[in-house]
């Protein structure tokens, strides 16, 4: 029998597994300057960009996963913390946090359904 705690730690555990796989080291690599995301009290922002001239506007569309949403390099990501009231990270940085949450949520709800 599935229940609601089993569901959770299921899609909990996938995601960890997930941001863990993307974190593990391979021969491919990405360039180090648009890594950088912006994070509020909730989670990591979601951005829309779009071209006006020869800039770009960035506007907040919500919250996604660290590994997910959008990246920038870390002046502009800083910039838009600033507007945001927010906090600019490195993705990596912040998907390693993320997923260790997970696993201390996974640990607390199988410690509960074990009870």
């Amino acid at each position: 029998m599935t229940t609601p705690a089993h569901t959770l730690i299921a899609e909990f555990r996938a995601a960890a597994d997930e941001i863990e796989t993307l974190l593990a080291p391979s021969a491919c690599t990405i360039v180090a300057a648009q890594n950088w995301i912006v994070i509020d009290d909730f989670a990591p922002l979601t951005f829309t960009v779009t071209t006006e001239g020869d800039t770009h506007r960035a506007t907040c569309t919500g919250h996604g996963r660290a590994h997910r949403v959008n990246r920038f390099t870390q002046a502009d990501a800083q910039r838009l913390a600033d507007a945001c009231n927010a906090r600019a990270a490195f993705w990596a940085d912040a998907a390693r946090e993320e997923a260790a949450t997970l696993r201390r949520h996974i640990a607390t709800l199988e410690a509960a359904s074990a009870a």
